[in-house]
Parts: structure tokens; sequence; C-alpha cells
């Protein structure tokens, strides 16, 4: 970033200018509540909705699509498909509705209810130099969300917004400097997901590809006690209530609990009081949400969330939560998923007999050390590549917020 340094302290070493949104961008369509004067020009877009956009996706298609999501894989379909609705640019974009976040794209796109800005003139303002200053300012840019239901953006306050605009060697240099870390950051994403990969095939190869195993029904080698079916009443602490996004990778994450009191507790667990190594098996869709109780966490069932009390005569707790992880699951019980009012959920007889082959307990502890070490890698906030990710992504914000701190220059 010396480079940088040298920019500033050479072409703009009394601060830079700041200039509101307006007069900087275009945007996909005239504002209600806004001067015609700060839109002079508009870019329409065609806008699909997300089931539209599901009838022509097409993985190997070469135009993006916008989505308005904070995540999820990247979507595409044809210039074929899409015909007339096919734009082409370099944009910034932020939901009409939803969660505020910002993207940005570059080459032919469609794209979801976004409202779209490009630059109105790219010797004043570089494309990507505006994407990384309004992802350093997504918390004010949130706060323009509103709404009783689904919150939508104030966009008279998001145009208003000061953009700072330093000499476009300087942006162009911002920019360079973050790609960098956003690259870094990408390349871990990369070998997260292909870690995982192969995780799930060696899980495959060690649990369910061996001829001498002996095949049991899951009931036979441990307690299956179903959900409690009543809401709880909901307190700000007391005894944890394990719902089915606390089941992450095996473990149960307790960064987003909830609680009841604990005369409520007690009612809960008169059919069974969960204990160290008993496993928490998720009934929503998509099934296979599993996590491990691990010792001294007092906790209970939340709805739609099944209880197993291993009997370790047959099967070891870390064994049998790698198989529950596995294909096995999906393929025998995800085949005969029911659907509800809201959600997705299995017959719990078909849990029941689910058939497991198992190998003699010395074999399982052994398969379970090596497949426990790819999980580490793979899913440990503390140490594996998931807390790698998060330093970067820390290192990443922190310089994107010092880059994007200018100082205000003052009329002389």
């Amino acid at each position: 970033m010396i480079k940088l340094n040298e920019l500033i302290a050479e072409l703009c070493p009394n601060g830079v200018e700041f200039k509101p949104m307006w007069s900087l961008t275009a945007w996909d369509k005239k504002f209600n509540g806004i001067d015609r004067s700060m839109q002079k020009r508009v870019i329409p877009y065609y806008y699909y909705l997300a089931a539209e956009f599901d009838q022509i996706e097409r993985e190997d298609g070469d135009v993006f699509y916008l989505s308005t999501g904070v995540s999820g894989k990247d979507r595409f379909t044809t210039e074929e498909l899409a015909g007339d609705n096919v734009a082409e640019g370099e944009v910034v974009c932020i939901p009409w509705g939803g969660t505020p976040n910002v993207k940005y794209y570059k080459g032919k796109f469609v794209t979801g209810d976004n409202r779209i800005a490009t630059s109105l003139d790219l010797a004043v303002l570089d494309n990507k130099y505006l994407y990384y200053w309004m992802q350093s300012q997504i918390d004010l840019i949130g706060s323009f969300y509103r709404g009783s239901g689904i919150k939508h953006p104030s966009m008279k306050s998001v145009l208003e917004l000061k953009v700072p605009v330093p000499p476009l060697e300087v942006q162009r240099e911002i920019v360079r400097v973050l790609d960098n870390f956003t690259f870094l950051s990408a390349e871990l994403s990369a070998e997260l997901s292909a870690r995982k990969k192969q995780a799930d095939y060696y899980r495959g190869k060690m649990i369910l590809s061996a001829s001498d195993y002996s095949e049991y029904e899951l009931s036979d080698i441990c307690s299956i006690i179903d959900c409690p079916h009543s809401s709880p009443k909901w307190k700000e602490e007391g005894v944890p209530v394990i719902r089915n996004y606390n089941l992450v990778n095996g473990t149960i994450d307790t960064t987003k609990l909830s609680y009841v009191s604990e005369d409520d507790y007690k009612e809960r667990i008169k059919r069974v009081e969960p204990q160290e190594n008993d496993i928490l098996f998720s009934r929503e869709a998509p099934i296979g949400n599993v996590g491990i109780i691990p010792a001294g966490f007092k906790c209970c069932q939340g709805q739609r969330v099944v209880l197993l009390r291993p009997y370790t005569q047959y099967v070891l707790p870390r064994f049998l939560i790698h198989v529950l992880q596995s294909d096995l699951v999906r393929n025998q019980i995800g085949k005969k998923e029911g659907v509800g009012a809201t959600v997705s959920n299995f017959n719990i007889a078909d849990l029941k007999r689910l058939k497991i082959l198992l190998p003699p307990l010395d074999d399982q502890r052994i398969i379970a050390d090596k497949l426990d070490v790819f999980n580490k890698y793979c899913f440990d906030i503390t140490s594996g590549l998931p807390r790698e990710i998060q330093l970067r992504e820390q290192q990443y914000q922190y310089y994107r917020d010092i880059l994007l701190s200018f100082k205000e220059r003052t009329a002389s």
C-alpha cells in the first residue's frame, strides 16, 4: 500500500471532494419523492421474479443472474432464453427488498428486483471503487431499509449519500489492493468447497462401501425420542432450546440460541433429559442436520428436533454422527420427505427403519478419528479453514475501511 500512500500524498494531500451519489450515478428507474434534477439519466432493466428465472436457469449458461439474496451459488441463463432481457455493462446493485447487501458485476446479465447503479462518468467515478465504498457503508445503507414486512430502502437517502471522490488513479489503486484481498478469500473458499467434497467422498467410502459390516436398523442401535410438539414460551435467557439451525456439521452452534425458563425446561424433558453424547437430528428439510451434545451442556429439544441416544455396545456416537451426515440418510429418507404447510419433514417411522452398516467398535473408532480430521479442517471455526476465511474477511474489512476513509477537502 506504499504506492497508494504516495498517490494520495501527490494527488490529494489536502483531502478529497465528497459528492452526493445522485450527481455521480445513473439508476434503473425514476424514484418517487425525488427531484427529477437528481436523476437526469435512467437505465431500465427487466426484473425477473424468482420463479420466473427458475424456468430459464441453465448451469452451462453464460448470462449471469443478479440475485437479491446474500448467499447461494452463482446462477446463469443463456442469451437465447433471456432474449431482449439480457443487459450488458458494469453495475453495482442493492436489493429492493430483504437483507441489505451490495453486489458488483461486469458483463452480460439479467437481474432480480434490484436497484441498479452505474457511474455517469468513468473518468470521475470507477464502478468497482463505488462498489467497495458502498460495501464499507452497508450498515448505514441498511438503516435506510424500512417497513413492517419486507423492508425496502429509502432511495432518497441512498442518493443523498456523500461519496468521497479521490482522483481516478487513487480509486484504481484502492480497487487493485481490495481485489487482491477478495481473490485470496475466493481461493480459500474454493479450497474449502473442494475439501468438503473430499470429506463426503471418504465418508461414503469408509461408511457405506464395506461388504463385511453388520446391518442394523437405527432403532436397534439407539433410543429415538421424537421432538416436543408444543411451542415453548421464549425467554431472553434461561435454558437453551436446540433448534434446526443450531445443528451444524455434527456440532451444536451456540451463537444463536433460544431460551426457555427452568420450569418450562422441566416440562420439556419429561420424556428424556438430553445428556452428553446424545445426538440431535433435524426433521426439517433439507434433512441431515445433526449435532452431538458436548459435556456439561444443558439443553432441551426444540420442535422438529429428534433425540438419538446411541447404545454404545453397538455404535460409537462419533461414528454415528458421520453416518447420519452421509448420503445414506438422504438416499433412504430424503426421497420420502412429506411436505407440510410451511416446512418439509419425514415420518419418524422412516428414521427408525434407517438401515446402517456397522463395523466392529475398534474399526468405528479408527474411521471416526480419520473423518474427524476432515471435519475439523472443513468446519472448525476456531482452527480450520473456516477460521482462516474468517480472519481473511476481517483483514479485508479492516483495510477496506481504512483505505476508503478520506479527509474531506474544505473549500479554499
